[in-house]
């Protein structure tokens, strides 16, 4: 893009332009006690109204966001992490909320609970628009500390100390599928627009 795609403009529901760092903050609320920004490195997004924490190590991929925001779970008690990329500005409360309704299972006495549930389109993981328990922090820093930079490294079993970790995958339909899609060119960009204007 030539530039950081958190910081570039997005129409927010309320009609203002704002950026797509706000619009993933402002699709989180209504489903998450805490929202905060993963931001990279200290003050690399800057004016926003929500709290920030680095990655565990700059530049390092996603799986550094996954790491911090798993260890700020541990340090505010939380129960899991609902993870949403910035570059995916099109997915909303239909693709999050089932997140937490797969993780946390409202019928008493379910079978296990997951370790975490995530999107998957066309045949492929979406590990930024997804859900972590918090008892995936070990398996996440592990896997980032033996030089892994993918998310889904957490789940393979010398991450997760030999045992498999439940992983629920939810296979997007159609329109999810549509709101799913990451903005990485000037052509996703547009797109993207094209396509949430049509949604207004």
């Amino acid at each position: 893009m030539g530039r950081d795609k958190a910081l570039l403009p997005w129409p927010l529901p309320d009609g203002r332009l704002g950026t797509f760092v706000e619009r993933a903050a402002r699709a989180l609320e209504p489903l998450c006690e805490t929202v905060e920004i993963a931001e990279g490195a200290p003050g690399r997004i800057p004016n926003i109204a929500w709290d920030r924490f680095p990655d565990a190590a700059p530049d390092q991929g996603p799986l550094a966001a996954i790491v911090a925001a798993l260890d700020r779970a541990a340090e505010l008690e939380a129960d899991a992490i609902v993870a949403l990329a910035c570059d995916m500005p099109l997915a909303g409360p239909d693709e999050l909320r089932p997140l937490v309704e797969a993780a946390f299972p409202a019928e008493p006495g379910a079978s296990p609970r997951p370790d975490a549930a995530m999107w998957v389109v066309d045949g492929r993981d979406q590990p930024l628009c997804a859900l972590y328990r918090a008892d995936c922090r070990a398996a996440a820093r592990r896997a980032f500390e033996a030089g892994e930079r993918r998310v889904v490294a957490m789940f393979e079993p010398t991450a997760a100390f030999g045992r498999r970790r439940g992983l629920v995958r939810l296979t997007a339909g159609e329109k999810s599928a549509r709101r799913l899609v990451n903005v990485n060119t000037a052509t996703d960009y547009d797109r993207a627009l094209r396509l949430a204007a049509q949604e207004r």
